[in-house]
């Protein structure tokens, strides 16, 4: 069994590193690019894993690997984030990509892309409702265009459920309280 995968068949990331372990082998910083695996520590270097020339050509369109709230909870009226991650790195075409977030009482609030070029996650930012409730992330198909920054492959648009994690992008807790001011 590979330590990694290197095709459309196994896009595997480096199968010792695990979620939110800090601080050298979290798998939520891993990505593949044209150099081979990469992990981006805290302080933004990057370094090189698994040396695979033209990976994120070998590996197919970019791949969502979770869905998160950027905080754990949010005041009246205050802008909310989403984050999008993906494998690769990707670009959002003039940044009209939107998805939803569901409000217990709302009902469906409208995200907007805030991140363009070259990431490996996209934001989207939104406007919490005017009084306290409860926001999720439906799983969904996200709207607009997203391609791989290499290849202008298009990219995964299409998350569940369980791609969504705890605000920050670990736990379990993935619903976020709007309180009020």
């Amino acid at each position: 069994m590979p330590l990694w995968g290197n095709s459309t068949a196994d896009e595997s990331r480096p199968k010792w590193l695990r979620a939110d372990d800090k601080p050298a082998n979290n798998l939520n910083e891993c990505f593949a690019d044209e150099r081979g695996w990469v992990i981006r520590h805290a302080d933004g270097n990057e370094e090189v894993l698994c040396a695979i020339s033209g990976l994120n050509t070998s590996l197919g369109n970019a791949t969502i690997v979770r869905v998160f709230f950027s905080s754990t909870g949010l005041t009246t009226s205050s802008t909310g984030r989403v984050n999008v991650q993906y494998n690769e790195k990707v670009d959002v075409k003039n940044l009209a990509a939107t998805l939803n977030v569901t409000a217990s009482i709302a009902g469906t609030l409208v995200a907007y892309a805030t991140t363009t070029t070259a990431a490996t996650t996209v934001g989207f930012a939104f406007t919490a409702p005017d009084d306290a409730q409860t926001l999720t992330i439906p799983g969904q198909t996200i709207v607009g265009i997203i391609t791989d920054t290499s290849t202008a492959v298009a990219s995964d648009k299409i998350f569940i459920s369980t791609e969504v994690t705890g605000a920050g992008g670990s736990g379990i807790t993935t619903t976020v309280g709007v309180t009020t001011t």
